[in-house]
């Protein structure tokens, strides 16, 4: 079934310039709109994600929408819809983004979401921080219609819980002069501290390297070896471990002055073993 999407606009009575009101909506409908699309393209859906109007009710003004099919199942439609509304409630207690890293780091939280509802046969999400942020800019252009008082709502008549949009968000860099920095392509082998492993499911962990004092986030890909661990089969893996890993990355590194190198989508492909804390220290006479 097609899950329809609700925006609900409750604006001042007799406010000034009304007209603003259907423009918010406007933007918000197409915020949301591109968001999926870019949820889409992370995942390599060749398809061009819209909305159809459904309705648009009284009172307060309030659009009903749902995704036309054009290549979108409903499973994804729906993850798509839930991925924006996760992301709205997260902006609840931010009141300004602004830099790089805080756009990488919304990015990473989307990736690590979608990662933990596709089937694992597909590609892992790559979100377009640049894309992303564009997306950020239209939202924020929306709220930056809304009034004092006026709120706005997102919600699904399937979920039943309504999450309320923080108008006071603002996006204030420029996204055509983001993520203009030097992508390079990393696939080799490294020692890795796992600062959080991942018990059960397939989210993604984080590792710290002692050769390149970079901590990042990274799915492991070699199920395999995953299933193993994950059923006892390994013994648990502590924060003094030393994993030897094959792995790929892309490290990318901001223009002069804009911030520090970053790691994404890194993915751990095989691991050839583990050097145990106390086997360390038995080399070291301790």
């Amino acid at each position: 079934m097609n899950s329809e999407l609700s925006i609900r606009i409750d604006f001042n009575k007799r406010r000034e310039n009304p007209a603003q009101v259907f423009e918010a909506m406007g933007l918000y409908i197409n915020s949301y709109r591109d968001l999926c699309q870019v949820l889409a393209n992370s995942i390599d859906l060749k398809m061009d994600f819209e909305f159809q109007l459904d309705a648009v009710e009284e009172g307060s003004l309030i659009s009903k929408l749902s995704h036309l099919k054009n290549g979108v199942d409903d499973f994804f439609g729906r993850l798509f819809c839930d991925s924006g509304m996760a992301l709205f409630d997260e902006l609840v207690e931010i009141d300004e983004t602004a830099t790089e890293e805080e756009v990488d780091a919304i990015a990473s939280t989307l990736e690590s979401r979608l990662a933990a509802e596709i089937p694992e046969a597909l590609v892992d999400p790559f979100v377009d921080r640049q894309a992303l942020a564009f997306v950020l800019q239209s939202l924020s252009s929306a709220n930056r219609r809304m009034q004092p008082g006026e709120k706005v709502e997102l919600y699904t008549d399937e979920e039943g819980v309504r999450h309320a949009l923080n108008t006071e968000w603002s996006f204030t860099a420029d996204p055509k002069k983001m993520f203009a920095g030097v992508s390079q392509e990393f696939d080799g082998r490294d020692k890795l501290y796992a600062t959080i492993p991942v018990n059960e499911g397939n989210s993604v962990w984080t590792f710290r390297s002692p050769a390149t004092h970079q901590k990042f986030s990274a799915k492991v890909v070699n199920k395999e070896w995953l299933e193993r661990y994950q059923n006892g089969l390994i013994p648990a893996i502590g924060p003094l471990d030393l994993l030897d890993a094959e792995l790929s990355y892309i490290v990318y590194t901001p223009p002069k002055g804009k911030g520090k190198p970053q790691i994404r989508n890194a993915k751990i492909k095989n691991v050839l073993g583990v050097r145990r804390a106390h086997e360390k220290q038995h080399a070291l006479g301790v």
